[in-house]
């Protein structure tokens, strides 16, 4: 069954024009929604909330239009990274708030939060008030507020953008909890592509205000389609077809192929090798131009002909080395360009 269908959803603010946008989420799914900062992730989240309207396009969930629904009758929870706790409310409050909004009875409200507060296991963060939490509890309670009114479809704006590995590691393995109880469907928007290849089923990717790749997350991490993408996933090295010549010992055909519009051949820093003499037939004579030292081993900036490229290595070389660069031709993506496709 299908949660949520978006149709041409064209949302315009200010400067910044959001669509169209046209998605298919099946119930029960966990979908995460990465891309770069202002490329519209939170604008869509507040759009399906009902925050934003429309200039065009629908708005479905489970079959109804909701494109003009007050955002208090959608039955949509949301959870941002900034907690959005009330201050002067204990925990206990702020999950009760959204039952009183409801207007259920006492005795359903008490019910609701004892269920939610055993299954997220903060029964001992009930009576504290949001200043006395960590930032991972006060999160929990968040999620806890947002779950609680029992919503068909769940938004997660970057909720573990604020918090520490372990704290973070802690919250991804009760989102999969969340998601295994299959009572809500979730669209998480996050920086981290580790939370795409845990907790999704699908991952959409935005770029200025469109979605320009989606699918499986790990077949698609694995092979971007877009210079867009790539260049967010760290495939940081770019040759275009000015300057396929390069690898042309790698990609024999490469020229010849009749492409409609100008591709790219990209990779990673740790995706060539760096050696002191010619090590492989797919090497090629640079120049050490720079050399930086990172947590992963050097970083260096090697030039070959032409072109500039960054390259890690553990190995020591000194600046203006001369040097070959060994490439793995199959780590090496041919991409185009968003707007080429």
């Amino acid at each position: 069954m299908e949660a949520l269908t978006i149709q041409n959803l064209t949302v315009k603010l200010k400067n910044f024009v959001l669509g169209p946008i046209n998605l298919e989420l099946e119930e029960h799914g966990y979908y995460v929604i990465a891309g770069p900062n202002g490329s519209g992730k939170t604008t869509l989240l507040r759009s399906i909330l009902g925050f934003y309207r429309p200039l065009y396009g629908k708005i479905i969930l489970y079959g109804k239009d909701i494109t003009n629904l007050p955002i208090e009758k959608r039955k949509i929870g949301y959870v941002t990274q900034s907690y959005s706790l009330f201050n002067n409310m204990d925990a206990k409050s702020n999950i009760e708030y959204g039952l009183k909004l409801m207007k259920l009875n006492k005795s359903e409200r008490e019910k609701r939060i004892k269920d939610i507060s055993v299954m997220l296991n903060i029964e001992n963060l009930l009576n504290k008030k949001p200043k006395e939490l960590s930032g991972g509890q006060q999160q929990l309670i968040s999620i806890a507020r947002a779950l609680v009114i029992e919503p068909k479809i769940l938004l997660l704006d970057e909720p573990l953008s604020n918090l520490d590995p372990n704290v973070k590691k802690n919250l991804r393995n009760i989102l999969k909890k969340i998601t295994k109880l299959k009572t809500t469907t979730i669209i998480h928007v996050s920086h981290f592509i580790e939370d795409a290849f845990e907790l999704s089923t699908k991952l959409f990717f935005m770029y200025k205000g469109k979605i320009i790749e989606a699918g499986n997350p790990v077949e698609i991490i694995n092979n971007p389609k877009t210079l867009e993408f790539s260049e967010y996933l760290g495939y940081s090295n770019m040759i275009d077809t000015n300057s396929f010549e390069i690898l042309e010992n790698i990609f024999h055909d490469l020229k010849g192929l009749n492409y409609d519009g100008k591709v790219y051949a990209v990779f990673r820093p740790e995706d060539a090798k760096i050696c002191g003499n010619r090590c492989c037939d797919y090497s090629f004579e640079g120049k050490i131009t720079d050399v930086g030292l990172t947590s992963r081993g050097f970083l260096y900036t090697v030039k070959v002909n032409d072109k500039t490229f960054n390259i890690f290595s553990e190995d020591k070389f000194e600046e203006n080395n001369k040097v070959y660069l060994c490439f793995d031709a199959n780590k090496i993506k041919i991409v185009r360009s968003a707007n080429e496709i």
